[in-house]
């Protein structure tokens, strides 16, 4: 199972106050999977907080019209799309995507969007 949250990071000591959209990622192999910081990706749909939606992610070159979110972090071994293991990457208040999937042992992708 695989999962795109957009969160915003908080500081350590305040809680996370934000609206949480969890994209499950129905595409049956993971074309994410071997993804790294640096690198971008493109997803089959539009992705917007607040909205449920169920798009293919795959890695594409970041001049690419298509690349919409760019990796900034990479936590192997680590699939719960409820962690806050990326918060880490990003400044307090500040956006982010957190791609989760179950494939292998597990991984997060932090993501920012591109452009």
């Amino acid at each position: 199972m695989r999962h795109l949250v957009a969160r915003r990071a908080a500081a350590a000591v305040v809680a996370l106050a934000t609206s949480v959209i969890v994209v499950s990622l129905l595409a049956t192999g993971d074309d994410a999977q071997d993804a790294a910081v640096g690198d971008c990706l493109a997803t089959s749909t539009q992705v917007s907080s607040g909205e449920d939606e169920r798009p293919d992610a795959t890695v594409v070159g970041c001049g690419e019209a298509a690349a919409g979110f760019t990796v900034v972090g990479r936590v192997d071994g680590e699939s719960d799309s409820k962690s806050r293991s990326c918060e880490r990457f990003f400044e307090a208040d500040e956006e982010y995507f957190l791609y989760a999937s179950t494939a292998g042992d597990g991984y997060l992708l932090c993501l920012r969007r591109a452009g």
